[in-house]
This record gives structure tokens, sequence and C-alpha cells, in this order.
């Protein structure tokens, strides 16, 4: 059976993943001051991996690293470097294959916010973003929180369609746990040091931000 990969669909022709602005999206609110205390101290080459309309990358880029953007998304690419042409963006399927533009010795860290539940090989996009860190290097991901708790208050609120958003272009289509997140990471070599939850309480959270470092 052929792998599936996201360039499977033509997501610009549905306008799936077209930008219109470049203000921020909800999960932003509660994911960035989380991904902030993450960060390790110092100044950074970082990657946004899946960047959208650029928003994140210049984020990073105030607090003062050095921010690449790539995304899937031509139109997302366009808007973020028209509205912030300090910074270098570029679209890539990566999926498909490695980061296009990687600094000499490799990004100190990637940076990927809400992106691996949209896509059919996961795996293989952990992968591609392992081959342009630099040995000792972190990957810090995003993704929306399951876990026995909140997969029980959905079932009793009746709230698992509209969670699954199955009308929704372009929707999730992976649904992780810790463990299953945690495990993932590490078959991809990637070695595991933190899942955090943000937004809303314990065991309810929107979304869990994943640590995690390339062996050096």
């Amino acid at each position: 059976m052929p792998r599936l990969t996201l360039e499977k669909v033509d997501v610009e022709q549905t306008g799936a993943y077209n930008f219109k602005d470049v203000e921020p999206s909800i999960h932003h609110g509660y994911n960035l001051p989380t991904i902030e205390k993450m960060l390790p101290a110092g100044k950074h080459k970082l990657l946004d991996a899946g960047c959208g309309n650029g928003y994140v990358a210049n984020w990073l880029s105030e607090k003062g690293h050095d921010v690449w953007g790539s995304d899937y998304s031509e139109s997302g690419v366009e808007m973020a470097q028209n509205n912030f042409p300090n910074l270098t963006f570029f679209q890539a399927d990566l999926i498909a294959g490695p980061p296009k533009i990687v600094p000499v010795g490799g990004y100190d860290g990637i940076i990927s916010l809400e992106v691996i539940e949209h896509l059919f090989d996961p795996e293989k996009f952990l992968e591609n973003l392992w081959t342009a860190i630099k040995p000792g290097g972190f990957l810090i991901l995003t993704t929306p929180y399951h876990g026995y708790v909140k997969n029980l208050v959905l079932s009793l609120v009746n709230q698992w369609d509209g969670h699954f958003m199955v009308s929704s272009v372009g929707g999730h289509i992976k649904f992780f746990s810790p463990k299953t997140l945690r495990t993932m990471l590490e078959q991809q070599n990637f070695q595991h040091e933190a899942i955090k939850g943000s937004g809303r309480g314990p065991l309810l959270w929107c979304s869990m931000v994943a640590m995690a470092r390339k062996p050096g």
C-alpha cells in the first residue's frame, strides 16, 4: 500500500490552509506562554514548522531568536513573508522530505504548533524534522490533549461530534494522549523530556506541549 501524505490533498484548492490575516489563533493564547517557559535559555536558530501566517515565527524573533518559517500552504508563506519581511519563510512538504533550508550545523530547535494532528504520516514528519536539528538540539510541539478524564467528560456532555470536526476541511485526523505522543517521539529517536498541559485546568487541558531532544 502506498504511503499516504498530505500532498495527496490539494489543500490550496479547497481552501483548508489558506490564511486571510496575520492575527493570532485561539491556541496561541494558551500555548505560547507554556512554550516560552520551556524554551532553553539563550539565543537559538529556530524553525517554525507549519508556520501558517508567520505570527509565531515573528513572536520568536521578537524574543531575540534567529527564525525561519516553513509551511505547506503557499498562501500562508506568501502572507508571512509580506508581513514579516525581516524573516525567511519557505514552502515545504515536511512529510515528503526534510526542510529545504537548514542553517550550517542544523537548527538549534524546531517549534511546531498544532500541526501533527493534521497529518496522515506524523512519524515521517518527525523523522524529517529530526534530520534538520543539530545533535543536542530540541523539538517543541503542541497538539490537542486527550486523556481518560477529558474523554469521559466529552462523552458525558455529548461533545464528540463537535470535537472531531468532521465537517471541517483539513481538520484533525490524529488524536494523541501523552502516552502515544511520547511513544511516537521516542520511536523517531527523540529523547523525551517533558509534556505539559496548556489551556483549562489539569486533566481537561486544551493542548499539550511536548519537549524532546535529539541525542548529542
